[in-house]
């Protein structure tokens, strides 16, 4: 995405930057859509070299190409994962804070195992692969633990936690997991309350992420592959977004009195 910000700045095309590497337009074009991973830091510093980036926006771009060779655990299994999967774990861990907008799911990061393996079966996942899978999940949540965290702000919708995926001790758990996991320093979790009808979430689940030296990216989940928006106007807009829902949600506090509230009604179903 940098590269091909860069080139764009620059006016120059995909041949034309391509050729001093002896490379095609669709090589280029495979190198700006992150399905050329065996690119090498030598290579994007030739890159960079022929259109023309200098200084603190060639080191910023140079530290991403050398961490491409410091591969995640994600990288280094034989997990059964698209690409699109892959090149989000990697924004996953490289970013300061991250804006999870979620109107029908729990979100990823604060799934129990019982109910992501309750989401599996009812999204048909082969039975053989639900293990693998939630592995790799939990596995992610470690993000939650590190030294440094990146700040965590999750939007989640009432109605979304009034489903008893799972059955009601199932979910039950899943909402007291959330609660707890909201009294972090450096999570927050926002609930939008059936009381708010109509917001600009209900047009699909979408992530945010910042960092620290890179430009904004924007992720967007299908059934089998994913979307990353990076076009700055185009961020703007989903970050707008989540700012105006975010200002529908309750108070963190409140959120977790509602969790709570909602876990005991299901609990007393039972």
């Amino acid at each position: 995405m940098e590269l091909r910000r860069h080139r764009e700045r620059t006016g120059l095309s995909l041949e034309k930057v391509g050729a001093v590497l002896g490379w095609s337009a669709n090589t280029m074009s495979r190198l700006e859509r992150g399905l050329r991973p065996d690119t090498t830091p030598d290579e994007v510093s030739a890159l960079l070299a022929v259109m023309g980036v200098v200084g603190a926006d060639r080191e910023r771009v140079m530290r991403m190409a050398f961490g491409l060779v410091e591969q995640g655990w994600w990288e280094t299994n034989n997990a059964n994962m698209s690409d699109q999967a892959r090149t989000y774990l990697g924004f996953e861990s490289r970013a300061s804070r991250i804006v999870d907008v979620e109107p029908l799911l729990v979100p990823g990061l604060l799934q129990t195992p019982e109910y992501m393996h309750a989401l599996f079966i009812a999204f048909g996942v082969n039975k053989s692969e639900i293990p693998g899978r939630i592995a790799r999940r939990v596995r992610r949540q470690q993000l939650l633990d590190r030294w440094e965290p990146p700040a965590l702000v999750f939007v989640v919708s009432e109605l979304a936690l009034h489903q008893p995926v799972g059955g009601d001790a199932v979910m039950a758990r899943q909402l007291r997991h959330m609660a707890e996991q909201a009294r972090r320093p450096h999570v927050s979790v926002r609930l939008i309350p059936v009381s708010v009808a109509a917001h600009p979430a209900l047009r699909g689940a979408y992530v945010v992420l910042d960092f620290a030296d890179e430009q904004p990216v924007v992720f967007i989940e299908g059934r089998r592959s994913g979307m990353f928006p990076d076009d700055p106007e185009e961020v703007a807009e989903y970050r707008q977004a989540a700012e105006k829902v975010a200002d529908l949600t309750l108070s963190e506090e409140g959120s977790r009195d509602l969790l709570l509230a909602i876990a005991e009604g299901m609990e007393r179903a039972r």
